[in-house]
C-alpha cells in the first residue's frame, strides 16, 4: 500500500510516494527540514500545511495461509480447500489366534481273545484185565475171547503245567487210541474227558469205528466255550467183538494207550502262563472347529496321552499319529512302558510338526490315533487274564496354535482394539458444516483369505459431541500368501453417515471391532506373521454453511517515531481515517477497527477509539459457486483533533473485528486463493509556520 505525505509550500503543493511506514515518518522529517531551501516570494515568516500519513493496518488473510498454518487443511490442484485428517492404524498380526479348540476323547482297547501255548500230549494206558474181567483167569492160555462191552475207570492224565484253567474261545482236543491188545476195540467207542478234581464231565467223543490190534485211531472235539482245568481224566466206554471165534493167547497185562492233546488254543479267560500278546486299535479325534486343513505347521501345542493299565500284564505301548509329520518328513511315532494295573501319562510336544489330516468337510475332519499294546510274556508266572480286560487311553489335544494354515477356514476372528487416534482440529473450523465428506480406509493385508472387517468408529470432540460410523466390508484375499496387497474401503454420503460424523469435527477417534477370516469355498494360506495395517483418512472439501459470527484479530502494537510524535503534537490540527477492504471471500462482512492503550487485552472491550462499522459487500460469484472478482470497498472517516490524539499515545494497540454475514444456510465453496484484505491508515494535518 502506498503512503502519501502532502506538503503545501509557498502556496504550491507537492506529493511524494512512500511505501514503508518508517519511510513515511523519515520523509516527513526531511520535508520539514528541506522547506527552508524553498525560494521565497517575500521576506516574511513561512507557513505551510503538512499531511502526515500514519499506517495502521495492512493485512491479507488468505485461505492458503490458513491451510499452511493448519495441518488439518489442505488444497488440491484446483485450489479447492478441504479438511483432511489421517492417522496410521495399528498393525494387527494374526499371531496366536490361529488356534483350534481343545479336543478330548477317550478310547479303550480290549485284550480280546488271547493265545496261550498249547500243552503237550498226556498219556494213559488201559490193560486188558481192566476191560475184560476174565483176563486174569485166562492169562497165558490160548482161548477164544467172546465179544463184550466195557467201561474203563477215569484215568487221570498228568497235569498241564502251563495253565491252571482256561476258558476256551477256540481249540480242539484230540484223543489218540493205539490198540496194543490182541482183540479189536469197538464199535462204537466213546471217549469221555473229565475234570479230575471236580469230577465233572467236560466233553464226550463218540465214533462208530473199530480199532484193530496194532492200529491207532484219533478222536477230535471242538472245545469252544469249555472251561478246561489243567488236570483231566479220560474214560472210554465201548464194546469189543472179542477174538472173532479164533483162539488167541491171553495176556492180561496187554494194553491200549490213550493220549489227550489240545491244539490251536485261544482263550477268553485263563489262569495261565501267558505268552506275549499284541492288540491294536485305530481311533479318531474330530476337529470341531470350522476349519478344513490341507496342511498346518504347529507353532505350539501338545497331546496328553493317559493310558490306564487295566490289563493284568505288563505291556509296551506304541502309538502313531500318522497325520503329524516332523521336519524330516517322518510320521510321529513313540512308545512307552505300562506296568500291569497302573496308569501312565505321556506328553507329546507337537511344536514344529506339520499336520496333514485326510480332507473332510468342516467339523468332520479327524486326527488319527493308532496304538498297539504288546504284552510281556509272563514266563513261569501265571496270570489271571480275561478277554474283557481293557486298556484305556485318554487323548487330549491342548493349546493347539498354528504358525501357518493352508486349507479352508469357515470363521477365524482377529479382535481389533485400536489405540485412540488424536486429531488436531483447528479452532477456526468449529462452525463449519460440510456438504460432502469421505473416509478412506487404506488397508494393507498379507492374509491370503477373504476377510470381513467389522468396525465401529467413534468420534468425539472437545465439546462432548459423539458420532459413530460403522464399517462392514469384505476385503479380498492378498494376491500371494505373505505378500502385502492394498485394499481400499471408501465411506461417503452414499453408503454411510460420514457427513454427520465429520460435522462434529472429532478430535478423538476410537476404533474397535474384528477381522473375520475365512470362506468355505476358498483354499488359502494364513500365517501367524500375517498382518493387517493401514491408514484412516478423512477428507471434506470446504463446501460449507457458515452461520453469522464475529472474528477478532490479534491485537497489534502501533509504534510512531518519537521525534515525529513530538513535532505532530506541537502542530496537530485534524485528520482523517482511511480504510480499504478487498473482499475475495464468498460472503459479505462488516469491519470495525478499535484502538486502545495501557492494556492490550481490553482493546475490544474498552476501546479509546472505535471506527466503523463499515460494510464489505460479497463479491460476484461464477456459475460454479466460486468468487469471480473481488469486491473493493473504501471508506473515509473525518477525525477530530481529540480523536487524532489517540494515535499519539504510547503504547497504542489496534484490533480489527470482522462480522461475517453467514451463508443463510446455503452451501458455499472456497479456494486457497480466496482472501479478505484490510488496509487502514490515518492522515494527520499539521500546520507549521515560521514562528
Amino acid at each position: 500500500m502506498e503512503r502519501y505525505v502532502h506538503i503545501r509550500c509557498c502556496g504550491k503543493a507537492s506529493k511524494q510516494s512512500m511505501t514503508q511506514s518508517s519511510s513515511v515518518f523519515l520523509a516527513g522529517m526531511l520535508l520539514l527540514s528541506s522547506i527552508f531551501g524553498c525560494a521565497l516570494e517575500k521576506p516574511s515568516a513561512p507557513s505551510w500545511d503538512v499531511d502526515v500519513a500514519i499506517p495502521l493496518i495492512s493485512k491479507v488473510y488468505t485461505m492458503a495461509e490458513i491451510a499452511d498454518e493448519e495441518d488439518a487443511i489442505g488444497s488440491d490442484s484446483t485450489g479447492t480447500l478441504f479438511f483432511e485428517q489421517s492417522s496410521d492404524l495399528d498393525a494387527y498380526t494374526v499371531g496366536d489366534q490361529l488356534d483350534i479348540d481343545d479336543m478330548n476323547d477317550t478310547f479303550s482297547m480290549q485284550l480280546g481273545t488271547f493265545t496261550i501255548d498249547a500243552p503237550g500230549a498226556e498219556f494213559v494206558s488201559v490193560e486188558l484185565r481192566e476191560i475184560y474181567p476174565g483176563a486174569d483167569a485166562l492169562h497165558g492160555q490160548t482161548v477164544i475171547i467172546p465179544g463184550f462191552n466195557f467201561a474203563t475207570a477215569k484215568k487221570p492224565m498228568n497235569a498241564y503245567d502251563n495253565f491252571a484253567y482256561v476258558v476256551i474261545e477256540s481249540g480242539n482236543i484230540t484223543i489218540r487210541v493205539t490198540n496194543n491188545l490182541i482183540i479189536p476195540l469197538g464199535s462204537p467207542i466213546t471217549v469221555e474227558v473229565w475234570d479230575t478234581f471236580a469230577d465233572t464231565l467236560i466233553v464226550t467223543i463218540s465214533n462208530p469205528i473199530q480199532i484193530d490190534p496194532g492200529t491207532t485211531s484219533s478222536f477230535s472235539k471242538d472245545l469252544a466255550g469249555k472251561r478246561l482245568p489243567n488236570s483231566l481224566s479220560i474214560r472210554m466206554v465201548g464194546a469189543s467183538p472179542g477174538s472173532g471165534g479164533n483162539p488167541v493167547l491171553v495176556d492180561a497185562s496187554s494194553r491200549y494207550d490213550m493220549s489227550g492233546e489240545i491244539s490251536e488254543l485261544t482263550a477268553s479267560e485263563a489262569l495261565a502262563k501267558v505268552p506275549s500278546q499284541t492288540v491294536s486299535n485305530e481311533d479318531f479325534v474330530t476337529i470341531s472347529d470350522s476349519v478344513s486343513v490341507v496342511e498346518a505347521v504347529v507353532d505350539n501345542g501338545m497331546i496328553l496321552l493317559q493310558v490306564t493299565g487295566g490289563m493284568p500284564l505288563d505291556a509296551w505301548i506304541r502309538y502313531e499319529l500318522p497325520d503329524f509329520i516332523d521336519m524330516a518328513g517322518v510320521v510321529l511315532v513313540d512308545s512307552f512302558f505300562v506296568r500291569r494295573n497302573t496308569n501312565v501319562s505321556n506328553t507329546i510336544n507337537l511344536a514344529n510338526f506339520t499336520l496333514r489330516p485326510q480332507m473332510a468337510d468342516f467339523t468332520q475332519q479327524q486326527i488319527r490315533f493308532r496304538w498297539r499294546a504288546r504284552t510281556i510274556d509272563t514266563g513261569d508266572q501265571m496270570a489271571l487274564v480275561r478277554a474283557t480286560d481293557v486298556m484305556g487311553a485318554a487323548f487330549s489335544v491342548r493349546d493347539m496354535r498354528f504358525a501357518s494354515i493352508t486349507g479352508k477356514l469357515g470363521q477365524q476372528d482377529i479382535d481389533i482394539s485400536q489405540d485412540d487416534i488424536e486429531f488436531d482440529i483447528p479452532a477456526d473450523l468449529d462452525s463449519i458444516f460440510f456438504e460432502t465428506a469421505r473416509l478412506e480406509l487404506v488397508l494393507n493385508t498379507t492374509i491370503n483369505f477373504p476377510t470381513n472387517i467389522s468396525l465401529t468408529i467413534e468420534g468425539q470432540n472437545e465439546k462432548g459431541g459423539v458420532s459413530y460410523l460403522s464399517v462392514n466390508e469384505m476385503i479380498e484375499a492378498a494376491d500371494q500368501p505373505g505378500v502385502p496387497s492394498t485394499r481400499i474401503i471408501i465411506l461417503d454420503q452414499q453408503n454411510s453417515n460420514i457427513n454427520e460424523f465429520i460435522s462434529i469435527l472429532p478430535n478423538l477417534v476410537k476404533i474397535a471391532g474384528k477381522f473375520t477370516l475365512g470362506d468355505p469355498d476358498w483354499i488359502g494360506t494364513v500365517t501367524k506373521d500375517d498382518f493387517v495395517d493401514g491408514v484412516v483418512k478423512i477428507t471434506a472439501p470446504f463446501s460449507f454453511r457458515l452461520p453469522a459470527q464475529t472474528i477478532d484479530s490479534d491485537v497489534a502494537d502501533i509504534e510512531i517515531d518519537e521525534d515525529v510524535r513530538e513535532n505532530i503534537i506541537k502542530h496537530l490540527a485534524n485528520g482523517a481515517f482511511f480504510t480499504e477492504v478487498t473482499n475475495h471471500l464468498p460472503i459479505g462482512a462488516t469491519v470495525e477497527v478499535v484502538f486502545g492503550d495501557l492494556d492490550s487485552s481490553l482493546v475490544f472491550e474498552q476501546p479509546l477509539l472505535r471506527i466503523g462499522p463499515f460494510g464489505a459487500a460479497a463479491p460476484t460469484m461464477d456459475q460454479e459457486g466460486y468468487v469471480r472478482t473481488p469486491k473493493v470497498t473504501e471508506f473515509t472517516f473525518d477525525l477530530t483533533e481529540e480523536q487524532m490524539q489517540t494515535f499519539l499515545r504510547t503504547p497504542l494497540y489496534s484490533g480489527v473485528r470482522v462480522f461475517l454475514e453467514g451463508t443463510n444456510n446455503q452451501f458455499i465453496k472456497v479456494r486457497a486463493s480466496d482472501f479478505i484484505e484490510i488496509k487502514a491508515y490515518t492522515i494527520i494535518k499539521v500546520n507549521v509556520n515560521g514562528d
